[in-house]
């Protein structure tokens, strides 16, 4: 009787809490669905209740973290893109031209879209009979996008011949492969670009390695996933397994069921466990790309070099609902092998302003930092603006081979012609300093020094005022590799803008300085 008693107390409390929660999410639920009840029928104006629905869902959700997201069945061929890397299309990236049709912006490799000439600067104007005129980017991909083996229907301006014509092209399965660039360098370094952590993407890797290493005397490897956002947790395990002995744990998930608590293990067998390797990363390199840079630090497997990551330690999970729409819901956080978790926002705890507190613990720290200087605004304005992107094309049009990606250089007269055409539009030129000034200026005048300073601000004002023209020149050594990436690009796709990209790069030079010193 009296240990009766002792339980009864032990979990009485237990029960009442869970018969608490649950009738709070019942009279929450109920609340809401009484709303929405009483919306429908009283409402001044017709409203869509799905509608409504779907925005308190993404509202509820936005107060969580910005990886949690609701899915709903229309969207469900995003889930496939976002794990497989592959979808059915024609394979090439778009961009809404406003009040005409949709520019061909970039086409994949091999694609469909390749393979039936279509080109960057091609310009769609009808779909299947239907004009694009009015419909969205998001609304055009769609109707690009089908089965693979259909057929879709495409009324083209083509840039090269000046024509408009009926281009069939017929869908195909287009994969976006996570090696966008493997080459030997020199001192017989072996270079690995990664883009993403899609199903396969290790497998990819692991080939082209295996292919390097019997071709030629691989002395030093450089793995580069800066900007590589991350992706499936497996396709990182398996990644570090190339480089690692197997059944070595690399990363851990704990969560707050401890059905998602977790240890990974490499399950294959190693393809290289000595030879020198570093690991490139920056700022952009996130989740997966954290695991794999993290694996490698704490095990001694090799030397990370860059810039500190971006610090996201959170593991999402799949859920299927109902009517076939899905959650993607953080489950869990992952630990490296050190036992330490990389997130950097804590999305439980907030400031006063709403944001999430920020753990300076968060990220990966390489073992040599590169900072490389920030681009300035005016390079930033030419990119949103996608001025470099236009530009290209002219050039495309005008030039009918240039040298390969890692060779070529525009000249002063191409850099000139892209100023004269530039400077013509319309941007923002303002440098930081200018802003700095204006907000100092309002400053003093809200607080009285107008007309004691005003003498010495004009002076200011006068002495950074100048046109584009000059501006574009003054950063000519920033501006000039980023239009030369875009040009490389329009000629060899996306590896020759990454072949562009790291001619001149200072993060991969110390890369290939420590491996020389390695050896």
């Amino acid at each position: 009787m009296k240990i009766k008693a002792i339980l009864l107390a032990l979990f009485l409390p237990l029960l009442l809490t869970a018969q608490s929660a649950e009738f709070n999410t019942s009279k929450s639920l109920d609340i809401f669905h009484s709303l929405l009840r009483e919306i429908s029928l009283y409402y001044v104006d017709s409203v869509a209740l799905d509608q409504l629905v779907y925005t308190g869902i993404e509202a509820m959700l936005s107060t969580m973290d910005p990886y949690t997201e609701f899915i709903p069945e229309e969207n469900n061929e995003s889930i496939e893109i976002m794990t497989t890397g592959s979808y059915g299309g024609i394979g090439a990236l778009i961009k809404k031209s406003p009040g005409e049709g949709v520019l061909i912006s970039e086409p994949y490799t091999g694609s469909p879209a390749v393979r039936a000439g279509l080109i960057a600067g091609d310009m769609i104007l009808a779909i299947d009979g239907e004009f694009v005129r009015d419909l969205s980017a998001d609304e055009c991909s769609s109707r690009m996008k089908g089965t693979p083996g259909t057929e879709v229907e495409l009324l083209v301006r083509r840039l090269m011949q000046r024509d408009t014509v009926s281009i069939k092209v017929v869908r195909e399965k287009v994969h976006i492969s996570d090696v966008g660039l493997a080459c030997m360098l020199r001192d017989s370094i072996a270079y690995i670009r990664m883009t993403g952590f899609t199903q396969g993407g290790a497998a990819d890797a692991r080939k082209v390695l295996k292919k390097m290493k019997k071709d030629y005397p691989v002395k030093g490897i450089v793995l580069d996933l800066r900007g590589n956002g991350g992706g499936l947790m497996d396709e990182a395990v398996k990644l570090l397994s190339i480089f690692l002995p197997k059944n070595t744990m690399v990363v851990s998930a704990r969560g707050r069921l401890a059905r998602f608590d977790v240890e990974h293990y490499t399950k294959e067998e190693p393809l290289d466990t000595r030879t020198p390797l570093v690991v490139l990363v920056n700022k952009g390199s996130a989740s997966s790309s954290e695991i794999v840079a993290g694996a490698i630090q704490d095990l001694k497997r090799g030397v990370i070099v860059g810039e500190k990551t971006f610090g996201k330690g959170l593991v999402q999970t799949i859920r299927p609902l109902s009517y076939n729409a899905n959650l993607k819901i953080t489950t869990a956080k992952y630990y490296i092998p050190s036992g330490r978790c990389v997130q950097a926002l804590d999305y439980g705890k907030r400031n006063g302003d709403g944001t999430p507190e920020r753990n300076e613990n968060g990220g990966i720290v390489p073992d040599s930092v590169v900072t490389l200087p920030m681009y300035s605004r005016i390079a930033m304005e030419l990119v949103t603006r996608d001025y470099l992107h236009e530009y290209s094309i002219r050039y495309f049009t005008r030039h009918k081979t240039i040298l390969p990606a890692e060779a070529f250089y525009m000249t002063d007269e191409d850099y000139n012609d892209f100023v004269q055409l530039t400077a013509a539009k319309e941007f923002d030129d303002r440098s930081a300093t200018e802003i700095l000034l204006e907000t100092f200026s309002r400053t003093a005048e809200a607080e009285g020094y107008e007309g004691l300073l005003k003498k010495e601000i004009t002076a200011l004002r006068e002495r950074l005022l100048t046109d584009k023209a000059k501006d574009l020149m003054h950063y000519r050594k920033e501006i000039q590799p980023l239009l030369e990436e875009e040009i490389c690009c329009r000629y060899y796709l996306q590896e020759g803008r990454l072949r562009s990209m790291i001619r001149d790069d200072l993060q991969l030079e110390k890369a290939l300085s420590v491996l020389t010193k390695k050896r």
